[in-house]
């Protein structure tokens, strides 16, 4: 599982090689799969230092034929602030690939809605935080709708994650969340015939 080996790649570097090559089968998978409308990827902290990367999605995508918005390029908000002008240039040039860039884990930094008007994101993805006890947790309810009005008064589009029950479901479309995913949608499927 990916907790097993992620902080290692990271520390040692081989992170940078792992997003390449995700973003090289995602792109390919794409390729392969024109009906399906778009693909994310989370990309590590430690990209923002490789200013080629865009680049690279740019010329796979070129190569492969893909619609870069059926691209979706997730950044972890944690990792995004750690260097905010190093994050906003790696941001800007993804966005002029024509990918869609989120912001993932929204809503679990201190200063969230500060970020946000720095980080030109186009997505943001609701923390699982806020989602998880949603029915139950009147605070949460009111962050989700605060963050849904903020995001969509500045032309951002919002995903709520660890979406676990159609109870759940049901409040993030009365709050006007645009996407949800998790496990109450489906869950995730081994041996998927495109993958190798």
């Amino acid at each position: 599982m990916p907790g097993n080996f992620i902080g290692h790649a990271e520390k040692t570097g081989k992170i940078i090689d792992l997003d390449r090559w995700v973003i090289k089968e995602v792109i390919r998978l794409l390729a392969q799969y024109p009906d399906c409308p778009s693909i994310a990827v989370n990309v590590s902290g430690r990209s923002f230092d490789e200013p080629e990367l865009p680049l690279y999605i740019a010329s796979l995508l070129t190569q492969y034929a893909v619609n870069p918005k059926r691209l979706l390029v997730e950044l972890t908000e944690t990792s995004a602030v750690s260097d905010l002008s190093d994050a906003q240039r790696f941001i800007d040039a993804l966005r002029s690939t024509g990918c869609v860039v989120c912001l993932d884990d929204f809503g679990v930094g201190f200063a969230s809605f500060a970020y946000l008007k720095q980080l030109k994101a186009d997505v943001l993805k609701i923390d699982g935080l806020f989602i998880r006890d949603l029915p139950n947790d009147r605070d949460s309810q009111i962050f989700v709708r605060g963050m849904v009005s903020i995001a969509h008064d500045m032309g951002k589009t919002t995903i709520a994650e660890f979406v676990e029950s159609e109870t759940i479901f049901n409040m993030l479309l009365e709050f006007g969340v645009d996407q949800v995913q998790g496990y109450w949608l489906d869950q995730p499927q081994k041996n998927h015939p495109g993958l190798r």
